[in-house]
């Protein structure tokens, strides 16, 4: 069955004229006869019953004069949606994100981003970063906000913007009062860890390790800010990203304990496939960060 007999069959069946029929379909009447008769050898049932000089339908022409209809409306509504999407007038983003990202730097954004494209569906999921690349990669999502190092070799990333690591304490502990902290005077502390995977973790052992320090009380939890309200409860000190605790240290709820050794450092990072065609929403969503994100470096790599 093919189309052009399906907007064959509709005319006759509407004009209830076999030339006229030919005429609106631009084909000659033996032509429009040879494609009904294809269509009702294939389907194995009259559509049509011919006259001289009358056409009318048969009981299942009637029943297939509305479901030829719906194919056809079907269609049509696909092409104009279509062309909106080529106009840019519709479109989808479906943006991952890293939990310090995604909950730090991405709400602002994403308001304005809605506020600016009203009619462009915008869908954003928080996961860890090896889920999030994963589907990234199998184009579940069109791209991602992460933070630290690329996790997959698939995979190519711009840098957005830098991130720094601070030491925080609570405001009435004696660590966040000190002129200087060495790093081994940590080392007796209960620390407040991210959860295994997490870009923070990686970066909080790392330092452990470069300093040689091996803590017996740590405290484990499974988000930025679940980590920040332990410190402010007393319960010990963490290492976090600046970003996330930009409010709490200016309303002086947290303090930076000044350590007398350099903390980590990364980038985050924009994400997506080398091959993935990126529709009129997703170079809305790269031109936002962009303005948002002037002085990044915005470099294309891959990881080696």
């Amino acid at each position: 069955m093919e189309l052009r007999q399906l907007r064959t069959f509709v005319a006759v069946a509407e004009l209830r004229h076999f030339a006229r029929a030919a005429s609106l379909c631009n084909l000659s009447q033996p032509a429009v006869s040879h494609q009904i008769a294809l269509l009702e050898e294939e389907l194995g049932a009259k559509l049509l019953n011919r006259a001289a000089r009358r056409v009318s339908l048969t009981v299942a022409g009637e029943v297939f004069l509305e479901e030829a209809r719906r194919i056809l409306g079907a269609l049509n509504r696909a092409h104009e949606r279509m062309q909106e999407v080529v106009r840019g007038a519709v479109g989808r983003i479906r943006l991952g994100a890293t939990a310090t990202p995604g909950l730090y730097l991405l709400p602002p954004l994403l308001a304005t981003y809605r506020g600016e494209h009203e009619s462009y569906d915008l869908r954003l999921e928080i996961a860890p970063v090896h889920e999030i690349a994963e589907r990234v990669a199998r184009n579940d999502l069109d791209m991602a906000i992460i933070a630290g190092p690329l996790p997959s070799g698939e995979l190519q990333a711009r840098s957005l913007s830098a991130d720094e690591f601070v030491v925080v304490a609570a405001p009435n502990a004696p660590l966040a009062h000190a002129r200087t902290v060495k790093p081994t005077q940590l080392d007796t502390e209960t620390w407040i860890m991210r959860e295994e995977g997490s870009d923070t973790r990686r970066q909080l052992a790392a330092w452990w390790h470069r300093h040689r320090l091996s803590p017996a009380r740590t405290m484990t939890f499974d988000n930025p800010d679940a980590v920040k309200r332990a410190v402010m409860g007393g319960l010990g000190i963490a290492m976090v990203s600046r970003l996330t605790v930009a409010d709490e240290l200016a309303a002086r709820k947290l303090w930076v304990v000044p350590v007398k050794a350099a903390l980590p450092t990364r980038e985050f990072l924009v994400v997506d496939h080398p091959q993935k065609h990126h529709g009129a929403a997703c170079r809305a969503m790269l031109q936002l960060l962009g303005q948002a994100f002037p002085q990044s470096i915005q470099r294309v790599y891959r990881r080696h």
